[in-house]
């Protein structure tokens, strides 16, 4: 049986990015003029050095610290610590609002723990399909065992603040 490959969106979405893509989609997700603005840097040279279809050019550790602090003031910094745990073999996890948890909120993240352990059943389902793991197949289980974990810990978390510790 063959199987279709993913799309560049797709594979994207469903798979933890390299770096320069995290900070590209990122980027232009916020406004790369926007943050050249607040910044005082130049648009131009900041869209070409994020420009994915140019491997010789890339964004300056300047760029990216920048880049990072815009994405953090406005919530948008999931995708670059999802780049930086590829590169580092590790896993971030989201830090929960310890104040007052609610039953109701164990059951939400139980229900997120239980619907992203399915998540990762049907990954796996579907990687096994054809009877091998490629690379954009074993690219998808890597995200879905990030966001498996990260769940996990904030349901443990959520219970840790509901027990009054």
């Amino acid at each position: 049986m063959k199987t279709s490959r993913m799309s560049r969106v797709e594979l994207a979405q469903s798979t933890l990015p390299d770096l320069k893509t995290a900070l590209s989609m990122t980027a232009k997700r916020q406004n790369i003029k926007k943050i050249a603005v607040t910044y005082d840097l130049n648009p131009q040279q900041l869209y070409n050095n994020l420009a994915l279809n140019d491997p010789d050019r890339n964004p300056t550790l300047h760029q990216f610290e920048l880049i990072t602090e815009y994405a953090r003031d406005h919530g948008d910094l999931d995708q670059i610590l999802d780049a930086l745990s590829l590169i580092t073999g590790c896993v971030w996890l989201p830090m929960p609002k310890l104040e007052g948890a609610e039953e109701s909120e164990l059951f939400s993240g139980l229900a997120d723990l239980v619907s992203r352990v399915g998540k990762m059943t049907s990954d796996v389902r579907d990687a096994l399909a054809d009877g091998k793991v490629d690379q954009d197949e074993l690219a998808v289980l890597e995200k879905s065992l990030h966001r498996l974990c990260q769940s996990g810990f904030s349901l443990v978390e959520a219970a840790r603040c509901f027990g009054g510790e």
